[in-house]
């Protein structure tokens, strides 16, 4: 498993760079596959198996569709209180998509405008909770319309979720939480609608780069624009991605390039369809350097592409940059906070041979509390006037540092 870089970090590692050959292969979008550049692996997920993904990030509030398996989202209200009486008399079906370039906005969130109004609720000063604020109708993976409200995300990170068949029947109640140790280490947790249950096939984060998978976008056809499913890649979150053409490429240079964090910049149009040979074209000396999270650099162009069935995508990786060994999980180890949850003082022991810099933040970031803790000595924080809620401690030294969410009471 790599580890992932939250930080300056100590050690370069040492790597024999040598391009890799290697394909994978969806079956007409029936599974998505997580792909690991550093170890080959490929995670194979059903697209069957899922209908939204609810995040597992303390700092965030997306909820995502599963475009793969045709999952659609509409917008019918935002007053919850239509639940009872909605009805889809003349209603337009404008579909709502997950967002192509980042994570935190799935397509609930996507009607929002970030904090306060986090899409499907609203963020409460008092209780720290998002608040349901719109009603949805969802077509599950099945074909089935079903409308949808997200009732709560709590300040400890718990949803609840209310859906129904739009005349009311078969109403159930989703609960989840971000602490949930099956899925806590996942970007998302995966929610099967029909039998009220968690999936927990999708890998940790730490074990995947990039995603082969179906998404929807905006294709032209022809003289016109069309929203579509596509074929294609996206990358694991705080990751970054250049494109490079017109070089061979053989060559490793990145020079030049503007990096993007985008999680489609590689995306699906590296490939093209020609109607004469139904065969697919891939566009000559295209090449993309994807820079992960702990600093290595990896280049992957595709040498072919076979779609129906199949869904086979052949392609070549290469590291060019050897990634960094996180220092942060030495202060996890060492460090020992308590109690969490907290109400009145939080204590701090620190085992490091150095003095950390302990730094204590709200959900908005703003700074609450801030001090220092001596090499092998204790400190203590006063919460006794903060408000309940989430906050972030961060821990850091000259060469690493490491947060940890801390709940008040």
């Amino acid at each position: 498993m790599k580890n992932i870089f939250t930080s300056i970090a100590l050690v370069f590692s040492i790597a024999a760079f040598a391009q890799q050959a290697d394909s994978v292969q969806t079956l007409r979008g029936n599974f998505e596959i997580y792909y690991d550049f550093e170890t080959q692996s490929k995670y194979s997920i059903s697209s069957s198996a899922w209908d939204i993904g609810l995040t597992t990030d303390m700092r965030d509030a997306s909820i995502l569709i599963n475009e793969n398996a045709g999952v659609e989202l509409y917008l019918y209200s935002t007053d919850t209180s239509q639940w009872s009486t909605l009805d889809t008399t003349g209603f337009a079906f404008d579909n709502i998509y997950n967002s192509e370039d980042n994570w935190a906005e799935g397509a609930f969130a996507n009607q929002g405008t970030r904090h306060p109004d986090y899409g499907w609720g609203i963020y409460s000063m008092n209780s720290h909770d998002i608040n349901g604020n719109r009603l949805f109708i969802l077509k599950n993976r099945e074909g089935a319309y079903l409308k949808v409200v997200v009732d709560k995300m709590s300040s400890r990170g718990d949803f609840t979720i209310r859906t129904a068949n739009l005349d009311g029947s078969n109403a159930q109640t989703h609960s989840y939480s971000k602490m949930n140790p099956i899925t806590k280490d996942r970007n998302f947790a995966l929610l099967d609608i029909a039998s009220n249950g968690v999936t927990a096939e999708n890998p940790n984060t730490g074990d995947w780069d990039v995603k082969f998978t179906r998404y929807v976008t905006t294709v032209m056809q022809g003289p016109i624009s069309q929203d579509m499913a596509v074929s294609g890649l996206k990358v694991n979150k705080g990751y970054e991605v250049a494109e490079r053409t017109g070089v061979d490429v053989t060559s490793n240079d990145t020079s030049a390039l503007s990096w993007s964090t985008s999680i489609t910049e590689i995306g699906y149009d590296w490939k093209s369809f020609d109607r004469g040979t139904f065969q697919y074209n891939m566009t000559p000396d295209l090449t993309y350097f994807v820079r992960t999270t702990n600093g290595a650099i990896w280049k992957i162009y595709f040498t072919n592409y076979q779609g129906g069935a199949v869904g086979q995508s052949n392609f070549t990786i290469e590291e060019i940059k050897a990634g960094v060994t996180s220092a942060s999980n030495t202060i996890a180890a060492n460090t020992t906070i308590y109690p969490n949850p907290v109400r009145d003082v939080l204590n701090i022991n620190n085992e490091e041979a150095i003095n950390l810099d302990i730094v204590l933040t709200d959900i908005q970031g703003t700074t609450v509390a801030n001090s220092v803790v001596q090499a092998f000595g204790t400190a203590t924080i006063n919460t006794s006037d903060l408000t309940s809620g989430i906050y972030f401690l961060e821990m850091k030294s000259e060469t690493a540092s490491y947060t940890k969410r801390v709940l008040v009471d």
